[in-house]
């Protein structure tokens, strides 16, 4: 008679558990498999999260119809399973949210889980560097791998700089992304764990390869706003998950920054990871190359329109005659299209493309931008089009009211204020030509001032004595839960009713009723968690509580997201 075991599977739906089948045979975690499902046994793609066991139950248990390949490694599983538990979402909806339903068609190699000959060490590093792309320090590190078959994980905060660094990397590399073709997605996910060195390149979703024996993890800037995850149902920070991953790995991960983010220093004042220091004496003299214009000036001799003042204008006006080109940066995407109309009615000759999400959707449309960038005298864009050398012909920046960050409410916005002035100044030392200004209503702020410094301790040091004070993160931990009904108008009353649910029920905890969201969506609440020991137990009180609520009528239809590090 053959031997039966139970094994536990997840359907990639958005589902709240997980579901236990009967196997005929012991199987690897990972495996997708063919299971019957709901009243109905309509057969569905499933993937197993254990290994197969023997255990005696009470409950009928359906049959395994097929087995497939192994798709997920074992260390995949593993991190998931912590990605869910930590951001507090449930693991079918981790594996619906970030993965695309073209993946299960993958027939992938053997994954073998080889820890055991990983000769690397779990180091945590950060690594302060003044170059705009980190290139020199990259090369340097992969030349020096001593293992063979070596597979490294860079992440970028955006996909132009994946470009950038495939452009400069002198070692072959691949590039993952959302713009990448079914066919490609599916050559990285057969291929990752083959017997070949392996760079991958990647944004944030690089981060949920299959690998089995990373040998190191690079992450560039990572200060940056972008790795944070703010639209799909799972809000994690790509940071702070890459760590989590190097540890499951046991290899060593480099953070690199022009400077450290608030939470890495304080992660390096608790010795929980190493200082690279690589910085050089600063020697940047800034003469006339960075201006300040104050927009309360400005308007006072009424030479603003509201948008753009008329000095910047003229600038521009005057270098396109030159056939010189120029950056602007906007913090909000919803003023790009106001920024083109302005200088648009100044100069109608001037050629202006906006560096939007739209315009990076394909490979196609990415790489044509690229060839033909500089048939642009204007690019208008976020964080993405600055210090990246792609665009290195356009030698003036303008930075737009980048205090207007502080508009979406969020204790961090200092910090990110800071880090966009300081690599704008810093990306100075790149090209004697480049030169900067800087449109602003707190031409006279500490932040703008040490910026122009590049004085990062400085600022540092006052916002980790502000934070302090207030009781923010790293002195805290900061959960955000969010109400989002299909009736925008139900948001005030369903999330008035539910910030009431959550006062009575955790007195311990601080609880503030936002309201609705700055853009008008959605309706938030912020609970802090002064005290941070027995972290774990209290968020698994507030998880076990709010999915209670979620089976509330009047909840049915509204989606409720927990943002963990908002």
């Amino acid at each position: 008679m053959k031997k039966k075991y139970l094994v536990d599977v997840i359907i990639p739906l958005p589902l709240n558990n997980y579901y236990t089948y009967l196997a005929t045979s012991k199987i690897s975690i990972g495996t997708i498999l063919k299971v019957p499902f709901g009243n109905n046994n309509e057969s569905v793609n499933g993937i197993t999260i254990s290994k197969c066991y023997e255990k005696k139950i009470s409950f009928p248990v359906k049959k395994i119809i097929s087995v497939g390949h192994q798709l997920f490694s074992n260390e995949q599983i593993i991190f998931l399973k912590w990605i869910s538990q930590y951001y507090m979402v449930e693991l079918p909806k981790v594996f619906n949210s970030l993965f695309p339903k073209h993946i299960f068609n993958i027939k992938s190699k053997e994954l073998i889980s080889d820890l055991t000959n990983n000769k690397s060490k779990f180091i945590s590093n950060i690594v302060v560097d003044d170059s705009t792309n980190f290139i020199s320090f990259l090369n340097k590190e992969i030349k020096s791998q001593k293992r063979s078959n070596y597979k490294i994980l860079i992440l970028t905060p955006n996909i132009l700089k994946s470009y950038e660094i495939k452009n400069k990397l002198k070692f072959k590399s691949c590039l993952y992304d959302s713009s990448r073709s079914d066919k490609e997605i599916r050559d990285i996910w057969k291929n990752i764990n083959n017997e070949k060195d392996t760079i991958v390149i990647g944004v944030k979703s690089a981060l949920f390869l299959p690998f089995s024996n990373l040998s190191s993890i690079y992450i560039l800037d990572e200060n940056d706003i972008s790795y944070k995850e703010s639209d799909k149902v799972i809000r994690f920070n790509t940071r702070d998950s890459a760590v989590m991953l190097s540890k499951i790995h046991n290899c060593k991960i480099n953070l690199l920054c022009n400077f450290p983010s608030i939470d890495s220093t304080n992660n390096l004042i608790d010795k929980k990871y190493q200082l690279v220091n690589n910085e050089k004496e600063n020697k940047l003299k800034l003469n006339n190359r960075v201006r300040v214009i104050n927009i309360l000036e400005s308007r006072i001799k009424e030479k603003y329109d509201g948008i753009l003042t008329d000095e910047i204008k003229k600038e521009i006006s005057n270098r396109v005659k030159k056939n010189k080109k120029t950056l602007i940066y906007s913090p909000f995407t919803s003023n790009i299209e106001e920024i083109k109309k302005s200088l648009l009615k100044n100069g109608k000759r001037i050629l202006v493309k906006e560096i939007i999400k739209k315009n990076l959707v394909s490979k196609s449309k990415i790489e044509r931008l690229i060839q033909n960038i500089c048939e642009y005298d204007v690019l208008i864009g976020n964080q993405s089009i600055l210090f990246n050398t792609l665009f290195d012909k356009f030698d003036l920046i303008v930075l737009i009211e980048p205090e207007k960050i502080r508009l979406k409410a969020n204790y961090k916005s200092n910090e990110i204020i800071f880090n966009i002035l300081f690599k704008t100044i810093n990306y100075l030392r790149y090209k004697d030509s480049i030169q900067v200004i800087i449109q602003t209503n707190e031409s006279q702020s500490p932040i703008l001032q040490n910026a122009l410094k590049l004085d990062y301790k400085t600022f540092i040091r006052s916002e980790l004595k502000e934070r302090k004070i207030f009781k923010f993160p790293p002195y805290s931990k900061i959960i955000k839960v969010e109400i989002n009904s299909p009736k925008k108008e139900n948001n005030t009353k369903l999330g008035s009713s539910l910030f009431q649910d959550l006062v009575k029920k955790f007195n311990d905890l601080e609880i503030s009723d936002i309201g609705i969201s700055s853009d008008g969506k959605k309706y938030d609440i912020i609970i802090k968690l002064i005290e941070i020991n027995n972290l774990k137990i209290k968020k698994q009180k507030l998880y076990s509580f709010l999915k209670k609520i979620k089976m509330n009528k009047k909840f049915t239809d509204v989606l409720i997201n927990i943002d963990i590090d908002p």
